[in-house]
């Protein structure tokens, strides 16, 4: 409810503030809001008088910098997004300063939309589109979570802290060496709007107070020598300068106002010192050398961070895939992170670990598509080889619908230990981030709910590309390991793809049916001139035996036309026209196989498998059964089903008179239902009639 109406609310001050503004809403819209939403809030929470309420240009210029000529018409614009936020409750304001970062998420959330519809046309994002496009609010209890596993248990470790404050800390028998709490530092180089740092910062409050510090001088303490924050846009970290000096204010109301400021960076403008150049598009991820000439203010700030290391390093890096990735950023990926270069929080990961003390903490908000999927096995590796994962929460697929992506939040030791891990498995949990709450806690409380497992990270390693399959059980990885892999007994591959179907691709009775090629058992090019038409595998939905052959390919002049479309893919010829087995590649339900006899070309979406010889039945019938979907399911999640997924499956090869009988009525049955329609190059008629 409360994030209904927070997104009701910035998004109806847009409004006031674009009508206001007119051309410079883009320019100023941004500076209009910050300071009726951040004045609001201090209003509210008593740290100003209401009159004082659009003068925090005056109070607070570092970081509400004067506009100039433009002070006057931003005054008047925040006034008008101030009576529609001012409409929110008491109790919505004094729920904590990230309330502000919140309706920032909101107050962008159009440009964000229209970034991703430019992303969904496959175009490529650019440096300056790069924070609307990857920035996502982190919910407090998921910052929670992950600062209280990392810089809790250093707290625990080091200082002897009460762990009874920490709701979301999972209990693990680890042992961490003692620091001061000033030697104590955790860093977010993905700061947005200072979520992480604010939970941080309330940590750090509650130990300097129980080893005796007054308020003041916690709150001093921690701003000068426990946290750190950079970012690559200036706005957010403008807004989590201006949490964590809330935070401050709350202990001490003087400190608003004494020049103390808080270690968060912008790292936008490009930087005049040649080690950080590129700054404003890598951010954090650069790696600067100690420099021989002295950097002054902001550089030797930022330079200082870059190359020291800390006791934690938690963050929500950013999520890109490098297919949307632009050229400038792609290019630095692949010669700074090669092996990582999949998604820009994959970068991140291994970042994070280079800035973090060798026995530190790391925690990470990210897509779990890292746990299973081929492109991430080199980051799997080092991560279960090198560190130590000791917590790790998997939501439910769309849990977090801000990220639009299935998400995990998870914590390293920065160093290789025998210690299990804890897994949380929340996927089962519908409901959205609330319910997911309630759950994780549940399973905190109780080790015995049937969601929590503990897994050793050597385990990964017995299967194949080393998945985070935590919930597999020791007789799965056996079988992996004991039995050969449908890969090495057959052929599974995957086929074309033409750019552009709607020009190659056709249903079978919209051609003229003398043109269609029907079981030819090779492809003459000579002949393709004159009938130039091919039955094609090309995938679907759920079915099971028989079935989904209703597309055909043109591939006149043996496909001269698809060849010469610079993005098109001709894959595996060797294997066209040859019988075999074919599958959806995606799909939105479970995983099925069909057969298929000779004359076939096949698509990336209706992968194959060839050369079975006669264990074609039994693979058909072994492929469809409820041991391959559920052993299957445990390795693979998503619902992207490749062919070299496929072919890491064990097989325990005993064929049989009766499963070929079994299978072939299977066959039979699906074949005689799936031509009773008109659609099927196999209908006679239909069986009613």
């Amino acid at each position: 409810m409360k994030r209904s109406l927070l997104r009701k609310a910035a998004l109806s001050a847009r409004e006031q503030i674009e009508f206001s503004l007119g051309s410079h809403a883009e320019r100023l819209g941004f500076e209009a809001f910050f300071r009726s939403a951040a004045g609001l809030y201090m209003a509210e929470n008593c740290l100003i008088p209401r009159n004082d309420l659009f003068r925090l240009s005056d109070l607070l210029p570092d970081i509400f910098p004067p506009c100039g000529s433009d002070e006057e018409r931003v005054r008047e614009a925040s006034a008008k997004a101030s009576e529609v936020l001012g409409e929110l409750t008491s109790d919505v304001w004094r729920s904590g300063v990230e309330t502000v970062g919140q309706l920032y998420q909101y107050f962008i959330s159009g440009d964000r939309e229209c970034t991703e519809q430019g992303m969904k046309k496959n175009s490529k994002v650019s440096a300056e589109c790069l924070p609307a496009a990857t920035q996502i609010f982190t919910p407090r209890w998921i910052a929670r979570y992950l600062t209280e596993n990392t810089l809790g248990r250093v707290f625990y470790g080091s200082c002897g802290s009460d762990i009874s404050q920490f709701e979301y800390y999972v209990e693990r028998d680890v042992t961490v060496r003692k620091r001061s709490p000033e030697e104590i530092t955790l860093l977010d180089p993905c700061v947005g709007s200072g979520n992480i740092l604010v939970c941080a910062f309330d940590m750090f409050m509650e130990l300097y107070r129980s080893l005796g510090y007054d308020n003041s001088t916690a709150a001093k303490t921690i701003l000068a020598c426990n946290l750190f924050g950079l970012d690559i846009d200036s706005r957010v970290c403008r807004i989590a300068r201006f949490a964590l000096m809330i935070k401050a204010a709350e202990q001490d109301r003087e400190l608003l106002f004494s020049g103390v400021s808080a270690n968060i960076y912008d790292m936008s403008e490009p930087e005049t010192a040649e080690q950080l150049s590129g700054s404003d598009v890598f951010g954090s991820l650069i790696r600067p050398d100690h420099v021989k000439k002295p950097l002054r203010g902001r550089a030797k700030a930022v330079h200082d961070i870059l190359t020291g290391r800390f006791t934690c390093v938690v963050t929500n890096p950013p999520y890109l895939s490098s297919a949307r990735m632009n050229r400038e950023l792609l290019t630095f990926l692949k010669g700074e992170y090669s092996h990582f270069s999949a998604d820009l929080f994959a970068a991140f990961i291994v970042r994070c670990c280079e800035l973090t003390e060798e026995d530190g903490y790391t925690g990470f908000l990210t897509p779990y598509v890292w746990m299973f999927i081929k492109s991430y096995e080199q980051l799997r590796r080092m991560m279960f080889t090198e560190k130590t994962p000791e917590t790790l929460v998997q939501l439910e697929y769309s849990a977090f619908g801000e990220a639009t992506v299935p998400v995990c939040g998870f914590t390293l030791r920065n160093c290789r230990t025998d210690v299990k891990g804890v897994y949380f498995r929340l996927t089962d949990f519908r409901g959205g981030l609330d319910v997911q709450r309630d759950r994780f806690l549940e399973a905190v409380r109780n080790r015995e709910c049937g969601y929590v497992y503990e897994t050793s990270a050597s385990d990964f390693g017995r299967l194949p590309e080393s998945p985070a399959a935590y919930w597999v059980s020791g007789r799965v990885r056996e079988l992996y390991e004991k039995y050969p892999s449908l890969g090495s007994i057959s052929a599974p591959r995957k086929g074309n793809s033409t750019s552009d179907n709607g020009r190659f691709l056709r249903y079978w009775y919209e051609v003229d049916y003398c043109r269609i090629n029907i079981e030819r058992s090779a492809i003459d090019r000579e002949e393709t001139l004159d009938k130039r038409w091919f039955p094609y595998n090309k995938g679907g939905g759920f079915r099971k035996w028989y079935g989904f052959n209703e597309y055909i390919i043109d591939w006149y002049d043996d496909a001269a036309e698809i060849r010469a479309v610079p993005t098109a893919v001709i894959a595996n010829y060797q294997y066209f026209m040859k019988e075999g087995l074919t599958w959806s590649t995606l799909t939105s339900g479970k995983f099925s196989i069909r057969q298929f006899g000779r004359g076939y070309i096949f698509d990336n979406g209706g992968c194959c498998i060839f050369e079975l010889g006669d264990r074609k039945n039994f693979i058909c019938g072994l492929l469809n059964s409820k041991v391959f979907a559920y052993i299957f399911g445990q390795l693979n999640p998503t619902l992207n089903f490749q062919s070299g997924e496929v072919a890491k499956f064990p097989v325990i090869c005993e064929t049989s008179a009766e499963t070929d009988r079994l299978v072939e009525e299977c066959v039979e049955i699906s074949k005689s239902e799936y031509d009773s329609f008109e659609t099927s190059r196999g209908f006679l008629r239909h069986p009613l009639i």
